[in-house]
């Protein structure tokens, strides 16, 4: 790279300005002629851009004081060039590949069998840790509704079975929660297995849901298609029908599924062929406008089996407007309330053998009037789950919850244990001892008044971007500009530290940090002032000033300062969009959400070997050809700019085989890395910010080690700097890849953004280990890769004690 602040040679021997150039625009066309996914008009776009900017420098050389010296010169690398110019013109071409992405049905079925039982070990887990079974599941009561939200009796029940039918000419749905597999037997009698599961706030409709999925996994019948619960957060039915939103859902939780031994899209099959049940939890959590659709998209499918689950209020308002519909051979249920002795029975179950005398006056007031603000508030799922969790099982007195002049309503009581919840949950609930771990025991010490102010502030971060999902990679929405302005510093920062410490060992300690210290203020303010527009935009407006300053730079060592200015500038603009269409191309684009990657070498010694050496596919063979034939064009260019192109053909030849295995190398490790094993667990929070790491810095530093081999030996074989130059040049690619792109990734934008709300106390540093064990304790509970809060009005509690301390904070100030 050409020293920018001190134009001097290098320590490490005598290298010309043009082969740096050459050098860095080859690495360029290097990586994005590897990409795939670059669309057929932006590849074009860049060949054009490549050929006005060649034309441009020679008639800007043409008129430089070398005149035809110059232009000759410039000419012979262009002539250099043809069997890259080739290779671009056949890549703009190309259409995109459209491999064969159907799972034969040997794969399809082995793919169902390991995902029913993931599935079961999943949700079991997450039952246990809810303590849904423990002492048991509550008696609640459900019936067919009377709300006037259903199809026609004839496509939900068969005509022959009449005697399911009531006075109303409704089919009969009851049963009681504590009696699942009654439940279950009413839902294999409908004729379409399609069941709406309505309710009001805490009335228990998702601990229905999975109760009967594990009952359902439990006892399949022949030929069942596997029950899987998905939250509704993401679908988007506006551009998703069900099952291309349920396949994309099951390849990200459950990446088992995209193992190579279940075919090139087990995912995809599995929704295709119907093999899937899908329980859908929290329409009511979609906006007002798209509930319609979601009913459209879903009587798209009506003979398919399907569970969903809203509030009641939600899902009226859904049905009666413009667009909206019934669901098609759905029956619908609710629960009746609980009674008196509902809850007074719950609650003597979940108390100890002895009790103190506060106990039984408690059940007594709570029998004997109905109409009192403590039986009404004890009267769903939710409100005797708090009262266990802030008066059982502390051994706390609950005589105070019977005085209707402090509690004279039953909200006022309900959001009494909602604000004690925290403090209670985490003060009974110390870390696990040594005897082992305990699934309701947390792993590390919190105090609760940080916890509660901590969960607070994410509980007004989900509410005010309209979520019910703690998703890791989106936790920078909190405050974008921030985020963006100090990624974009630590960005600049890591890249001035690369390529200082690269031209130290190159230029000498002053230079390089002389080089350092100006790329980095000039990539650091660069996103600064486009803090407002896309994180591309930025990373190309450094780039492109960086490109420039080096052209200049390499215009004074030649004593041409009006060329170097014209390879600057014509420079800047090819270089700007190859590198952007490159980074999105083998997969650093800024996306949302996390990737996946798996370094483990235990168990994926075979998966490995087939990874690099696939010819079959085309895959691998396609990409050592690109790499040779950009190797040879290099080793033609390089031979040139130093003046020793009568060395040609054989040299070029080993330069470009050398470039080829690199690009073999490098591939292959990445598509090793990107692949999961049959046996690979769910998608857990934790697991995909280990994953996503992983694959940053695995691609990172794979592609530094090729780059590093593929120039090490081309500088051996010309004198320019030998293999020590080369590897220093490879260092500093990963270095920037890694610290640089990366820190646009999902991991890297996480990583940035939690030590700033650890900075400003909003949030804790280790905020995923945070978050586990509040889902041990109970106050989140886990969806795949994303926590929510344990119930909806938990998180509207804390988002508004969070809006009230603030204002208090406010007041307090002034």
């Amino acid at each position: 790279m050409a020293s920018i602040a001190s134009p001097r040679e290098p320590i490490s021997g005598g290298r010309s300005p043009g082969a740096d150039g050459v050098h860095g625009g080859l690495v360029v066309w290097f990586v994005v002629c590897e990409s795939e996914g670059v669309a057929g008009w932006k590849r074009w776009a860049v060949a054009l851009i490549a050929i006005g900017a060649a034309a441009t420098m020679i008639v800007v050389a043409l008129r430089s004081p070398g005149g035809l010296e110059s232009a000759a010169r410039i000419g012979a690398l262009i002539v250099g060039l043809s069997p890259l110019a080739v290779t671009l013109v056949l890549w703009a071409r190309r259409r995109p590949a459209t491999a064969a992405m159907i799972s034969t049905s040997e794969q399809t079925d082995a793919a169902q069998r390991q995902l029913s039982g993931q599935v079961l070990r999943q949700w079991r887990s997450e039952i246990a840790v809810r303590q849904l079974d423990d002492p048991g599941p509550l008696a609640v009561r459900w019936r067919f509704t009377e709300l006037d939200v259903v199809d026609r009796t004839d496509h939900i029940a068969r005509r022959d079975l009449l005697r399911s039918l009531i006075s109303r000419g409704r089919p009969r749905f009851t049963g009681r929660t504590d009696r699942i597999d009654e439940l279950a037997r009413e839902f294999r009698k409908l004729t379409r297995r399609r069941l709406v599961i309505l309710g009001d706030p805490g009335t228990g409709k998702t601990t229905l849901a999975l109760l009967l999925l594990r009952q359902l996994l439990q006892h399949a019948e022949a030929h069942d298609p596997v029950p899987v619960l998905v939250s509704m957060s993401d679908w988007d039915p506006h551009a998703d029908s069900l099952y291309e939103w349920l396949a994309r859902r099951l390849a990200e939780d459950y990446p088992a599924l995209r193992a190579a031994a279940f075919g090139p899209d087990a995912p995809g099959s599995l929704a295709a062929q119907r093999r899937i049940l899908p329980i859908l939890d929290g329409m009511d959590e979609l906006p007002e406008e798209i509930r319609p659709k979601i009913l459209t998209r879903l009587n798209e499918v009506s003979n398919d089996p399907l569970i969903l689950t809203c509030r009641s209020t939600e899902y009226q308002t859904a049905v009666a407007a413009p667009g909206g519909d019934v669901l098609t051979g759905g029956a619908v249920i609710e629960p009746s309330p609980l009674t008196a002795a509902d809850a007074a029975s719950y609650v003597t179950s979940c108390l100890p053998p002895r009790i103190g005398r506060s106990w039984p006056d408690f059940l007594t007031t709570l029998r004997a009037d109905r109409s009192s603000p403590i039986t009404q508030a004890l009267s769903t799922p939710l409100a005797l789950w708090l009262l266990r969790k802030v008066y059982i099982d502390p051994r706390t007195n609950p005589a105070e919850l019977c005085d209707v002049g402090r509690f004279p309503t039953a909200d006022t009581i309900l959001d009494h244990l909602l604000d004690h919840l925290v403090d209670a949950l985490i003060t009974v609930n110390p870390p696990k001892d040594k005897d082992g771990e305990h699934p309701f025991r947390p792993l590390h010490t919190w105090k609760p008044a940080e916890a509660t102010r901590w969960l607070e502030f994410l509980a007004h971060h989900l509410n005010r971007i309209g979520s019910r999902d703690i998703a890791w990679w989106q936790l920078h929405r909190v405050a974008r500009r921030l985020i963006k302005v100090s990624v974009g510093l630590v960005a600049g920062l890591t890249l001035g530290l690369a390529v200082g410490f690269h031209d130290g060992l190159l230029y000498g300690l002053a230079t390089g940090v002389a080089n350092g210290l100006i790329l980095g203020l000039v990539f650091g303010v660069a996103v600064g002032v486009a803090v407002g527009f896309t994180v591309w935009l930025a990373l190309g407006l450094s780039l492109g000033l960086f490109v420039m300053g080096a052209g200049v730079g390499a215009g004074l060592v030649e004593g041409e300062a009006l060329v170097g200015l014209a390879f600057g500038i014509t420079g800047a603009v090819p270089v700007v969009a190859v590198v952007l269409l490159a980074a999105k191309g083998i997969g650093f684009t800024p996306a949302e959400g996390p990737a996946y990657a798996d370094l483990r070498l235990r168990g994926r010694g075979r998966l490995l070997a087939r990874s690099m050496t696939m010819w079959n596919r085309g895959r691998q063979l396609f990409r050592f050809t690109l790499g040779f034939t950009i190797g040879f064009a290099y080793g033609l260019v390089l031979l040139a700019a130093v003046g020793e192109l009568a060395n040609g053909p054989m040299s070029a030849l080993v330069i470009g085989l050398v470039f080829g295995l690199a690009a073999w190398l490098a591939s292959g490790l990445s598509d090793w890395a990107e692949t999961p094993l049959t046996d690979e667990r769910p998608q857990t929070p934790t697991i995909t910010l280990r994953r996503d790491l992983q694959l940053a810095y695995a691609k990172s530093l794979t592609g530094g080690l090729a780059l590093a081999v593929a120039f090490g030996i081309p500088n051996t074989l010309t004198g320019e700097g030998g293999l020590a130059r080369g590897l220093a040049d490879g260092l500093l690619f990963a270095l920037v890849i890694a610290l640089g792109v990366g820190l646009h990734q999902p991991s890297g934008r996480y990583l940035v953004t939690v030590s700033v709300l650890s900075i400003r106390q909003q949030t804790p540093l280790h905020l995923l280990r945070f978050l586990n064990d509040a889902h041990r304790l109970g106050l989140l509970r886990q969806a795949g890769p994303v926590y929510q809060f344990r119930h909806a009005k938990l998180q509207d509690r804390l988002a508004q004690n969070y809006t009230r301390r603030r204002s208090l904070s406010t007041t307090d100030r002034e």
